[in-house]
């Protein structure tokens, strides 16, 4: 499992990735998205683009994009998960820092 801090124009967002079986899940702590890809790259783009979709309806909407993760869902997705490491991923225009 890493912890990803992406530093975008829209903001900064905090994005959990684990390997599930065969795919990468992601879950943007302070919106509630969530993500997945093949690869952890994958993955992350997924997400991101996730991220700017979300954000440009609760624009439309004029709803606060707000919306952290529950506790009893960030305890779903990260239970058995033991492995921690840091790391740096590049995201194009995103600046992503990984760190567990």
């Amino acid at each position: 499992m890493s912890k990803l801090r992406e530093s975008t124009p829209l903001g900064d967002y905090t994005i959990v990735v684990k390997e599930s079986g065969d795919q990468y899940v992601t879950l943007c702590l302070e919106l509630s998205v969530a993500g997945c890809g093949d690869t952890q790259q994958e993955a992350l783009e997924n997400t991101r683009l996730a991220i700017e979709s979300y954000l440009e309806a609760m624009k439309t909407d004029a709803l606060s994009p707000s919306r952290p993760v529950p506790l009893d869902v960030l305890h779903e997705f990260l239970a058995g998960e033991s492995e921690e490491r840091e790391q740096t991923v590049p995201m194009g225009q995103l600046r992503v820092l990984a760190y567990a």
